[in-house]
């Protein structure tokens, strides 16, 4: 075992000196098969830039998001919490109507990785900036970025009336509990009834679900 990773580490060395010597970088050493720190530093210093804003995905069509503080149970927060002392500590809530042991993020997250300190009927961002409650999704791609792309483009989420037109879309939190965001297991709904005139479609075996409940009464037709 180790004379097969003492030619690992040659093979290595030697693939750093060729790559060095290709790009004109100071070489590595056999011992030390890859460059030090300080020798990855810029030739020059960049050139200072404004920090990056989120601003959406390019070529998403665009969309308006259904709102829902009109919704919530409990909103607007500062209902309650105007009148308490805010306190930044994980602990135990007690006399509260939410869960401090969150079903998110394996204990990685608490009440402020989303909420605001002060101005509870807000979220913020990573950087501090407020969001919203009808903006969850803004919180929540910092996070789920692969979702909230496909949700941005319409594969993943709802939308509501229509599929063509304006086009307006449920923000993440109409269908993820966000301190329990995994969907439970539910029965599936019933099967829409069959249409005046028709009758169900036999099964195509024995067992099988009818399918499709489109053939004309009194025929023996196939599907409409």
């Amino acid at each position: 075992m180790y004379r097969r990773w003492r030619l690992v580490s040659v093979a290595l060395a030697a693939f750093a000196v060729q790559v060095a010597a290709a790009q004109d970088l100071p070489a590595a050493s056999a011992s030390t098969p890859f460059r030090s720190l300080r020798d990855n530093a810029p030739a020059a210093m960049p050139t200072p830039t404004e920090p990056g804003t989120f601003a959406g995905y390019p070529g998403a069509p665009p969309f308006s998001v259904v709102p829902r503080k009109d919704k919530l149970t409990f909103f607007p927060c500062t209902a309650c919490h105007a009148a308490l002392t805010p306190n930044p500590e994980p602990r135990k809530l007690s006399a509260a109507p939410h869960p401090a042991a969150l079903d998110h993020g394996n204990g990685r997250i608490w009440c402020l990785t989303c909420h605001q300190l002060q101005d509870r009927d807000h979220l913020h961002t990573l950087d501090g900036k407020p969001v919203d409650f009808d903006q969850a999704y803004l919180v929540c791609g910092q996070c789920h970025s692969s979702r909230q792309k496909d949700w941005y483009f319409g594969a993943h989420g709802k939308r509501v009336a229509n599929w063509r037109g304006e086009r307006v879309i449920y923000s993440c939190t109409f269908c993820h509990d966000p301190h329990s965001p995994g969907l439970k297991p539910r029965a599936p709904s019933r099967p829409p009834p069959v249409r005046a005139g028709l009758q169900p479609m036999p099964p195509d075996r024995a067992g099988s679900a009818p399918a499709t409940p489109y053939i004309e009464a009194g025929t023996s037709g196939g599907p409409r």
